[in-house]
């Protein structure tokens, strides 16, 4: 069954923007295929399929910079990151991009990396598949199914007798292996969340095999989760007295075999990081966008003034989302919730429960848990990638998420807010991902901004006494089976939706200093 973790998956990576599957995919593919070649990478050739959605947009959202940098072992963060690859062949790396058909292609965010380094290479295919998550699904056109989450064994190009004394050996320390069939002969593949023992290596060794083995990217989840579905958690919930952040933070715990106080500590972090991006964009401390003029500080003067209709809150909700996704588009650093085009969201509402509504301390951080519950649920049956499922797996899953951490804030129970989340899904379902010029920008801000006063709005339906008829894991499972019946065109090639129209097409781009 697929493994979820909150922090691996849902609210995080931290990164940089645009697109969580254009950044911080791409960074952890290479992170990843730098750690299996064991060796400082000399040369890489990345290959895209010409219909993809990274060969559309590989360059405007920094596909190339991240997956450059994950080579590099430099952080998402480093200051250095925009100019990366004028930075590699000072580092001994010549990095290339092609666009050009390749059989393994499968996926909108798929890759064929052909790497070398040490006197070694290796090809691999790897997919983005939403929310900074991936798997590389082969490596030297062997079977592989590595997710950035377990440390990982290969061997090939031993007889199979030489592979099951190897497999033996890392057995005994609670490994799982398989052997599987490449084409140059069978390969030992083999997984675990603890690492192997130096003296486990040196034993394989000594036998003269050669193999390579890397450390993840992303915390280990040697544990189980307390809830893999709603009924699960509800029961949890009811049987404990907790609600649903105190549980998603119980089962996190229970997945990751690490402390709650740790947990709440990096969700702090986290908090802080999304309530910075919103500092930052109403500052206008950020670089340029590609597309938009910035405007919530604006917006929130015009608030303040009162020259909006309505106001109050919700507005100011909106706002903030708004300027965090400045912070994001322009490519500044930002917390994934659940990925990088819906990064405004759930730190504008977060924003707005503090500010307005005085909402601190652990208080605040269960309600970014109980959002993590609902992205975890979704990620479990669905996927986080607008190139599978259109707009509503992203800024969608955002708004759910956040009515969850609205109704966790109010002192809503887990039923309460299952139901908020699942009635903003229930209004977002079919949003296409038409991005305008390929750009994280277009209708991307706007959205953002709805989906955070929807938040609100859908909290208070449920908690005022909305029934909501649809559960929420129904509900995901329709989310799940209309974002797939969207046509290709509408799932983030900008081929259809806005990105058609000629004014969005005449757009002139204000950033002329792209890479």
């Amino acid at each position: 069954m697929k493994k979820v973790s909150i922090l691996n998956h849902v609210i995080g990576p931290v990164m940089r923007g645009p697109s969580s599957s254009h950044t911080a995919g791409p960074w952890r593919i290479g992170r990843m295929a730098a750690n299996l070649l064991e060796a400082p990478p000399d040369r890489a050739v990345f290959t895209f399929h010409p219909s993809s959605s990274l060969a559309v947009c590989f360059r405007d959202q920094g596909s190339d910079l991240a997956f450059a940098a994950g080579l590099l072992g430099r952080p998402l963060t480093d200051p250095d990151f925009p100019r990366i690859l004028s930075l590699a062949p000072g580092h001994g790396l010549d990095i290339r991009f092609e666009k050009a058909p390749f059989p393994e292609a499968d996926h909108p965010n798929s890759s064929l990396l052909r790497l070398s380094g040490g006197g070694k290479e290796l090809t691999i295919h790897s997919r983005s598949t939403g929310g900074g998550s991936f798997e590389i699904a082969s490596v030297n056109g062997c079977p592989a199914d590595i997710t950035g989450e377990s440390f990982i064994l290969i061997l090939e190009g031993q007889v199979e007798d030489d592979l099951l004394h190897a497999a033996a050996t890392v057995e005994a320390y609670g490994w799982e292996t398989s052997v599987r069939r490449g084409p140059g002969g069978p390969v030992l593949f083999g997984k675990s969340s603890a690492p192997l023992p130096e003296s486990a290596r040196e034993t394989i060794s000594r036998n003269g095999l050669h193999f390579n083995y890397a450390e993840p990217v992303m915390l280990p989840m040697p544990g189980s989760p307390l809830f893999s579905d709603v009924p699960g958690l509800l029961s949890l919930a009811a049987d404990t007295g907790w609600s649903l952040g105190r549980a998603a933070l119980a089962s996190e715990a229970s997945l990751l075999g690490v402390p709650e106080k740790d947990l709440m500590d990096e969700m702090e972090r986290r908090l802080d990081i999304m309530l910075t991006a919103v500092r930052r964009g109403l500052a206008g401390d950020f670089s340029s966008m590609k597309l938009l003029a910035p405007t919530a500080e604006r917006m929130l003067n015009s608030e303040k003034e009162g020259a909006m209709f309505a106001g109050g809150p919700h507005a100011r909700a909106a706002i903030r989302s708004m300027a965090a996704l400045h912070v994001c588009s322009s490519g500044g650093v930002v917390c994934a919730a659940p990925t990088g085009g819906a990064a405004g969201v759930l730190p504008g509402v977060a924003a707005t429960l503090a500010e307005d509504f005085g909402i601190a301390g652990e208080r605040l951080l269960l309600s970014l848990w109980a959002a993590g519950a609902v992205g975890y649920l979704h990620d479990l049956k669905s996927t986080f990638a607008a190139e599978v499922a259109g707009c509503q797996v992203e800024i969608g899953a955002a708004g759910a998420m956040a009515a969850a951490a609205v109704a966790e804030a109010a002192g809503g129970t887990a039923r309460q807010g299952c139901d908020a989340a699942a009635t903003v899904f229930q209004n977002v379902m079919g949003s296409v991902c038409d991005l305008v010029q390929g750009v994280v920008e277009i209708p991307c801000h706007s959205r953002n901004a709805a989906l955070a006063s929807q938040a609100f709005l859908c909290a208070d339906l449920v908690l005022g006494g909305y029934e909501n008829p649809v559960p929420l894991d129904e509900t995901i499972d329709a989310v799940d089976r209309v974002g797939r019946m969207l046509p290709e065109e509408l799932r983030c090639t900008s081929r259809g939706g806005l990105a058609l129209c000629p004014s969005a097409l005449a757009l002139p781009r204000l950033d002329t200093g792209t890479h």
